[in-house]
């Protein structure tokens, strides 16, 4: 049931005023209002599908030669080639030929003909020697002919006929009880010749040869105190000694010595003796 609009009482649904206060009652019906329809009831628009995409796709090569489509380029490639054969053919035997005939031209060199010598000559600005090495051999040097008069006051108790080279070493150990130890050596040192130009570019220019003892020559020998190691005497040849090939020297003092001998570029004749008893 409905109320007055101004006093609040319940009136009748068909009356018109308030039975109360005599107010009339407003019977405006209010609009309808549409109805929203729910999330059930919406309409679904279906999506357009999506474009598929597909991989790129890749073709190998073809391995195939390309050859032209036009019959008149593949003949005339053709009669190219036979032409190139047919040449290649017939020029073999001409250049054989003609190699032939060059050489049947040329005149033979005479008998006596000297051939040219291509080994450069020396000019007169050459000053540099050419330079020839003699190695004296063991088997055909003699043994040293010592002085037969020592023997009859020493005794000899080491003998040595050698080459020498590169700083070679050989070692001699002596208990000297019977003074002096006496040690001799005659060198025969390696031989250079060498060629030199003289008198360059004038009618008297020749070679002259000299032969010279190598540079590189040397002899020592070092008597040490076996007990020490102290070096007794020395004594040797080329280095900081004199350029003598035939040496001696004496060790006056008994004792155990060891006595080293290097060299290089010689051939040394060694003798070593101590007192006769």
């Amino acid at each position: 049931m409905p109320f007055c609009t101004s006093c609040g009482a319940e009136i009748p649904a068909d009356k018109k005023f308030c039975g109360q206060c005599g107010a009339r009652q407003e019977t405006d019906t209010a609009p309808a209002v549409p109805e929203t329809p729910t999330a059930s009831e919406t309409p679904v628009v279906p999506e357009a599908p999506l474009p598929r995409c597909q991989p790129p796709v890749f073709r190998a090569p073809s391995s195939k030669p390309i050859l032209p489509k036009n019959p008149a380029i593949i003949g005339i490639i053709i009669a190219l080639i036979v032409i190139m054969a047919v040449l290649l053919i017939a020029g073999l035997p001409m250049l054989k030929a003609s190699g032939q005939d060059t050489l049947e031209g040329m005149a033979p060199l005479p008998a006596n003909s000297v051939t040219p010598n291509l080994t450069p000559q020396p000019t007169a600005q050459s000053t540099v020697p050419v330079e020839t090495t003699i190695i004296p051999e063991t088997t055909t040097l003699p043994v040293a002919q010592w002085d037969a008069r020592l023997e009859e006051d020493y005794e000899p108790v080491y003998n040595l006929n050698q080459n020498f080279s590169y700083g070679q070493k050989v070692e001699f150990s002596q208990e000297l009880t019977r003074p002096p130890l006496y040690v001799r050596f005659n060198l025969t040192p390696v031989l250079i010749i060498r060629h030199r130009l003289v008198a360059a570019e004038t009618n008297n220019e020749h070679y002259e040869n000299t032969t010279q003892a190598s540079p590189y020559a040397w002899f020592e020998v070092t008597v040490f105190d076996a007990g020490t190691g102290e070096v007794v005497e020395q004594q040797g040849y080329g280095k900081d000694y004199p350029d003598l090939t035939k040496h001696s020297f004496m060790v006056r003092k008994s004792g155990n010595y060891r006595i080293v001998m290097s060299g290089n570029d010689v051939f040394a004749e060694v003798q070593m003796l101590i007192g006769t008893p």
